[in-house]
């Protein structure tokens, strides 16, 4: 009988204790007369408004007047210390609280040893934008003229303006120049060149009101909106939960224009905040040199168990050989009529990916069915698949996963109410992330935690040029070495970073985000082409976009095959670029639509969406392993709080950045801290290697845990140090994996609503003397999000008669006051490995001690809290 690969372990009683951390640093106030000076004329400025609004004066079209209904911005210097109390302090003096924003300075960040969590920085700005009233307005002038003349401060709600006024860098209205994305005027242009003959399609993000009358007057206020430009509202999307008000609007081309000039109607319209791209996803075309499937039957029936993996994407081919019997396709927006078969390229290989792999790798097909909800169309006037052009994406996301999981309106049930991983291969082209968190990603982020999904997120692709300055010409650069050009390659692409970000929605929170590795089940490279990178190295391939994520957390959190993609270059007077470009010789294969009666075709292809639709398949496979582990306790896992946060857990478990990482941190510059993020940024945590979650070893035991925790609470788990690892210098190794599901505050710059910290006895990570931390994303970005990986290994000696065990504890505290009771369930999996199976009594060893100390703890709250 096969070793089994985990077991599963309890903790000790909770207890309540706080997360040891350090304080953040504000930087010093200023004094109230040098405020006075700085800022007393533009109070001045807003109290002559206020007069002449009283007076009847008409000010709707002047842009500098402080006016009802205007946005007002307060730009701060550091972060103000407890924003949950000003918030209250807006409110109380008449103000409708929009959100708070954050720009983060960096440069001064140590490059030493890693640290706590860094604390706040003089240099970062922050806003708070808020819609005043009449009322507001005569509140906040009372209060500046008591501050500034010195006036003590009030202990009412009405004293938390004061730190605000102490750090007071700007008051000012939110202007055209906020309000019109930066990106907007090149794409305006591109659109124009692309399709001449076309109306310009933007996204209007409005300011979100509390209340209600409020809301159900914007579509008429857009639409209002749109009779001044000649303009046409394609689509409306409200969805509270997020903060989310926007419209799909259409306008003519001098009207787009006169926006890319911060000119015209829309640039000065109050209500909106933001004038954007139109959201929008499109596959590329692809090569049509298809070869023939000649293997896999497809089975006589569907399996007959609810299906628990779901694929948001493009239209598949259900009649495929590949496919047949092993989908479920249920249609919300897009319809199979408007999808030519011929066109559905992208969720035809999605799925082939999911079920079965790379197809050259001859992989055992997954059994259970595959839930689909098509989002992507076809277009008869494009060559490519993509979101539907007269509809908000976020729309089409939101109502594909409550069809799913919770029924759509009209009593219509559940699609696949047992759907917990959902594949999510598609991005915002328009929309690199950028610092905030996108509504996309805030979208993803509540629906996981609401609904208790794992969305597993593609990092993105950016196939555009980035110069390589080692070469001269593109002859140099094709004959070069191999391993003198990847060297080039991987220092060009690390100086080109900033325009290679992870596309939105990758920056989720609570989603898996994953990045691509260079290599597939192809071999050489097609005569006349480059192929940039050993596939033995494991470094990511030409195209994968890099992060970091909200906060500077670790994104992507994990890297996987996304295929090979081959390198082309160009030269201009001296100036040598390189792309990556797929070819039909190289990448994974997968199922591909054909044309007429044809329906075993397959093809190659590559990238991220690849990349994330095999890690997907990945916790397809766990799904087995976590049901059967749950049933050993009489439980079921479909019912479980904890069961997407244990799969994600055990998707990231066996990361190692390897190889790779020890060549980009000899090849990258800077310190420690600055190779670790960098590093961070293109392989997260690293590429795992599932064979040490799904097959058991006498040398080796993986103790998975899992519970529901509650701010300022301590789970403690104390693990037997193996006999087998006591008295000697073999290597020893010990990996450890947090992951959890946090609320979102979606309107503020923190977001993330608690933090979870594994910790050792005294609140660090030092967990047992005999191992030390491998090369690693730092601790500080890994603390950002919601997955702590780390890898500690060592040869120390340890003597009998220690402490018998390794002590574990699971931290929780509340970034914000409106969290502290909030319910956050985790899952944490810990491998305790010898570098030789010779003590093949390891694993008994530890499975009895766990279990001989296994506490029945009768008083947690009634979900499944297993380890």
């Amino acid at each position: 009988m096969a070793q089994k690969p985990i077991v599963r372990i309890s903790r000790e009683p909770a207890r309540r204790k706080r997360i040891k951390g350090q304080r953040a640093r504000f930087p010093k106030a200023i004094s109230w007369g040098e405020q006075a000076k700085r800022h007393d004329a533009k109070f001045g400025d807003i109290e002559s408004g206020l007069g002449r609004i009283l007076s009847g004066a008409d000010l709707s079209t002047s842009p500098s007047e402080v006016t009802p209904d205007r946005a007002l911005v307060f730009e701060v210097i550091g972060p103000l210390s407890n924003v949950a109390k000003f918030v209250a302090a807006v409110r109380a003096a008449g103000f409708e609280w929009l959100g708070e924003d954050f720009d983060e300075d960096t440069s001064d960040e140590d490059e030493g040893e890693e640290a706590d969590e860094p604390a706040a920085d003089s240099g970062q700005s922050m806003l708070y934008v808020t819609m005043p009233t009449i009322r507001g307005l005569q509140k906040v002038l009372s209060l500046w003229k008591q501050y500034s003349t010195n006036q003590p401060k009030p202990r009412t709600h009405d004293g938390e303006w004061w730190p605000l006024f102490a750090y007071l860098n700007d008051v000012r209205t939110w202007s055209a120049k906020d309000r019109v994305d930066p990106a907007l005027s090149r794409f305006v242009d591109r659109m124009m060149r692309k399709f001449p003959d076309r109306p310009i399609r933007l996204e209007l993000d409005l300011w979100f009101r509390s209340d209600l009358s409020l809301r159900a007057a914007a579509r008429e206020y857009v639409t209002d909106l749109m009779s001044l430009v000649a303009g046409t509202v394609l689509d409306f999307v409200t969805i509270p939960e997020i903060q989310y008000q926007a419209a799909l609007v259409e306008l003519p081309n001098e009207q787009a224009l006169r926006l890319g000039s911060l000119q015209g109607p829309l640039s000065t319209a109050d209500r909106v905040m933001r004038v954007r791209p139109q959201s929008l996803y499109t596959s590329e075309a692809g090569d049509a040199a298809f070869s023939v499937s000649d293997h896999r039957d497809p089975p006589s029936t569907p399996d007959a168990r609810p299906a628990v993996v779901a694929l948001l994407d493009g239209y598949p081919v259900e009649n495929h050989v590949l496919l047949r019997n092993r989908l479920r396709v249920s249609e919300v927006d897009v319809h199979a009529v408007n999808v030519p078969v011929a066109r559905r390229r992208h969720g035809t290989a999605m799925a082939s990916l999911i079920i079965h792999g790379d197809l050259g790798d001859d992989t055992v097909p997954i059994d259970r069915l595959l839930q689909v909800v098509p989002i992507l169309g076809a277009p008869q006037n494009l060559a490519e698949e993509c979101t539907p052009q007269d509809q908000l994406p976020l729309g089409l996301v939101y109502r594909a996963v409550l069809s799913l999981v919770e029924g759509s309106d009209g009593g219509v049930g559940p699609m696949a109410e047992n759907v917990v991983v959902i594949n999510h291969s598609i991005c915002d082209r328009e929309a690199p992330f950028g610092q905030r968190a996108s509504y996309w990603a805030k979208l993803l982020d509540h629906l996981s935690h609401r609904f208790r999904l794992l969305f597993i997120v593609s990092a993105g692709n950016n196939m555009e040029p980035f110069a390589v300055d080692t070469y001269a010409d593109c002859n140099a650069f094709e004959t070069a070495s191999p391993v003198e050009r990847q060297i080039a390659l991987l220092s060009a692409l690390n100086r080109s970073r900033g325009g290679r970000i992870m596309l939105s929605p990758a920056e989720t929170l609570n989603g898996l985000t994953v990045g691509a590795v260079h290599g597939d089940s192809s071999v050489g490279a097609p005569l006349g082409f480059v192929d940039p990178f050993d596939t033995m190295s494991g470094v990511a391939n030409l195209a994968s976009s890099v992060g970091l994520g909200v906060n500077r957390a670790v994104k992507p959190d994990i890297v996987e095959l996304g295929g090979r993609q081959l390198a082309r270059s160009e030269d201009d007077a001296g100036f040598v670029s390189a792309w990556a470009i797929e070819h039909p010789d190289v990448g994974q294969v997968t199922a591909a639509p054909g044309v007429g009666a044809a329906q075993n075709l397959v093809r190659r292809s590559t990238g991220t969406s690849n990349a994330a639709a095999l890690t997907t398949r990945t916790a397809a496979r766990l799904v087995d392993v976590l049901e059967d582990l749950f049933d050993e306790n009489g439980e079921q896992w479909l019912e479980a709080k904890t069961r997407a946060v244990v799969l994600k857990a055990l998707l990231a478990h066996g990361c190692t950045w390897g190889g790779a990482g020890e060549i980009l941190y000899e090849l990258y510059p800077g310190g420690a801290l600055r190779k670790k993020e960098a590093i961070s940024s293109v392989l997260g945590y690293g590429r795992p290697d599932h064979s040490r979650v799904f097959s058991g070893q006498g040398n080796r035991i993986t103790l998975l845990a899992d519970d529901i925790i509650f701010p300022d609470t301590l789970h403690e788990y104390r693990l037997p140090i193996p006999r087998a690892m006591v008295n000697n210098r073999e290597l020893r190794r010990v990996v450890v994996t947090l992951a959890w599901s946090s609320p979102i505050d979606p309107i503020t710059r923190r977001y993330r609503g608690v933090r979870l910290e594994v910790v050792d006895g005294d609140g660090k990570r030092d967990f047992w003397k005999g191992i030390k931390r491998t090369l690693s994303p730092d601790g500080r970005a890994a603390r950002r999000g919601t997955l702590q990986h780390l890898v500690f290994e060592g040869k120390n000696l340890i003597p009998q008669g220690g402490s018998g065990d390794i002590f574990l504890g699971v931290q929780a505290m509340a970034e914000m006051t409106p969290f502290a009771a909030a319910e956050v369930p985790y899952g944490l999996a810990v491998t305790l490995e010898m570098s030789q199976p010779v003590r093949t009594d390891l694993f008994a060893d530890v499975e009895a001690r766990v279990r001989a100390k296994r506490v029945d703890v009768t008083q947690r709250v009634p979900t499944r809290v297993r380890t």
